[in-house]
């Protein structure tokens, strides 16, 4: 292959600005124990002088975690670009339609085809809005000089000094199953993160391929395919971005997995965690589409939503087509996630473990997860996919891909908060023909947009919001209700002219049955009786809604 000297020159010396060695031969990345993290900065006695002698220990150990986690960085973006820059390949940056077009002025385009395969993408080209540089060769080896102070290799993978933290597995390292080696108790920020090695070179009609749009994934990657295929638009994520780890083992001394530590590692299919895993932070599995199944083990106790975008944090830990989840063990001691801080007060939003919000957080976008509890643990039970508590009188979580006519279990007595909400394509008809239920949660069925109909005949007490926005619902019995909830009825625009509420009701929200100015409701009039008290809600808001949000009230 043609070589640009000047690029391999200018690589190297960017390599030695920052303690970094490139081999004559282009094989060998050599990390001298001159490239360190910066120099944390100590306390100064000013701000020591209000601290207690473990607030200064605990600073001191914030500003070193701070500077290994930039230097660590640092790094990882050195080494992820140390291929040579020689052509540039642009693709859609949704990974749809391949577009082929000329852009002989490009001024970053060499314009050198590869003539071998073993051709990767560089980190550092991410974010260019025209492109990403196509390296025309990879490092086969990494070395760390012995006297390094906080970094070491083993079998070609960096750890650091003591080798209890795998800190960047690379991408040119080749076999489908890695073992994580006993003693290791971290695996850091992108740790599996790679880049594609293998490039097809014509297109369709045989000429050759000059330019994909922009996109490159932070992946491990796959050099056994061939070195030449058509190239369709249909095909281009499967034929350009390959990739080679399959299975992933973690000895029981890992405790914690970073953040993208396994971004878009596309091939990866099995992961057996560590029985000692305590916290797995945000997009950990990002991307992993072969991923199917995952068990999580009894050790697990937190799952770190990272803060992004001021008050926003990002909650996503699992890929998007997981299909089940299995929680071993018996105690279920997850604690409560942090997701994102409310609107204007930035008060950060709990949600409690085990609840639907919390499975809908760690879950979002996925229509057909199934989430099973080991027989035996002391809190939960599972059937179908529904969540219960452990003697069934409670239904907890209805995945998302329950459909059709469901029929709740006769020990259920409670239908427990947002236990069916947001259930997009959920079920059309819910019984509860049986069994023992008295309560409906709040917001139990909220936006359950497919409900048509449920039969509320043994229900005492539902909830605020317990059925807003099922636009879809036409019919409700009501037959021995005591009381219903603010909103609990809210924006159910099929109801029907006219709904009759029981004489057993000695409660109801005066906006229990109230709906949005924007849509439009065949609801005009409740029949409620003089015995039922109408409260008012004590929310500002709602109270400056005017009538025309609420049904007319005829008593009887």
């Amino acid at each position: 292959m043609k070589q640009n000297q000047d690029a391999i020159t200018q690589k190297r010396a960017y390599f030695a600005e920052n303690g970094m060695e490139l081999s004559e031969d282009l094989n060998t990345i050599r990390i001298t124990a001159r490239f360190l993290p910066d120099k944390r900065d100590d306390l100064t006695d000013e701000e020591m002088e209000d601290m207690t002698l473990k607030q200064v220990e605990q600073e001191q150990k914030r500003k070193w975690e701070h500077s290994w986690k930039w230097f660590v960085w640092r790094l990882i973006i050195q080494l992820q670009s140390a291929g040579l820059h020689e052509a540039v390949y642009l693709s859609n940056p949704r990974y749809q339609d391949v577009e082929y077009r000329d852009f002989s002025d490009f001024e970053e385009a060499y314009l050198v085809h590869c003539e071998e395969s073993g051709a990767g993408f560089g980190k550092s080209e991410w974010d260019k809005t025209m492109g990403v540089r196509l390296v025309s060769r990879l490092p086969k080896e990494l070395i760390v000089d012995e006297d390094h102070p906080y970094l070491s290799v083993r079998d070609g993978v960096l750890f650091n000094k003591e080798q209890t933290e795998l800190l960047w597995y690379p991408y040119w390292k080749e076999g489908e199953t890695y073992t994580v080696p006993d003693g290791v108790t971290k695996i850091g920020y992108q740790a599996f993160a790679g880049y594609m090695t293998t490039v097809a070179k014509r297109k369709q009609d045989g000429s050759r391929v000059d330019y994909l749009w922009r996109r490159v994934f932070a992946n491990v990657t796959d050099s056994g395919m061939d070195t030449e295929y058509e190239i369709r638009p249909a095909s281009v994520v499967k034929y350009v971005f390959n990739r080679n780890l399959r299975h992933v083992i973690m000895p029981d001394t890992v405790t914690v997995i970073e953040e993208n530590a396994f971004d878009h590692c596309i091939f990866l299919n099995s992961v057996k965690l560590s029985n000692a895993l305590e916290e797995i932070r945000s997009y950990a599995f990002k991307g992993c589409k072969e991923m199917r199944e995952i068990s999580l083990p009894d050790s697990l106790e937190r799952l770190i939503a990272e803060q992004r975008y001021g008050n926003r944090y990002r909650a996503s830990f699992f890929p998007d087509n997981l299909e089940r989840v299995n929680f071993l063990g018996t105690r279920c001691r997850l604690q409560p996630i942090i997701t994102h801080k409310t609107w204007k007060l930035g008060v950060p939003y709990i949600t409690e473990p085990y609840t639907p919000q919390f499975f809908y957080d760690i879950f979002r976008s996925k229509k057909d997860v199934t989430i099973t509890f080991e027989a035996g643990n002391e809190r939960f039970s599972s059937e179908g996919g529904v969540i219960f508590n452990k003697d069934r009188t409670e239904l907890i979580y209805c995945p998302q891909w329950k459909s059709g006519v469901y029929t709740v279990p006769k020990t259920v007595v409670r239908i427990g908060k947002g236990a069916f909400a947001r259930v997009s394509s959920g079920p059309t008809r819910v019984i509860f023909a049986g069994s023992a239920v008295t309560d409906i949660g709040d917001e139990a069925f909220s936006y359950c947009k497919d409900l048509t109909h449920i039969d509320l005949r043994s229900i005492k007490h539902i909830g605020d919001r317990a059925f807003a926005g099922c636009k879809a619902l036409t019919r409700i019995d009501l037959h021995s209700v005591e009381h219903i909830g603010n909103g609990a009825f809210s924006d159910c625009t099929a109801l029907g002219s006219t709904v009759t509420i029981p004489r057993s009701c000695r409660s109801m929200s005066s906006y229990a049955f109230s709906h949005s100015k924007r849509l439009a409701t065949s609801l005009e009039t409740l029949r409620v009786s003089q015995d039922t008290k109408i409260v008012r809600p004590d929310n500002i808001f709602l109270r400056s809604w005017g009538a025309e949000f609420v049904p007319r009230i005829d008593r009887y």
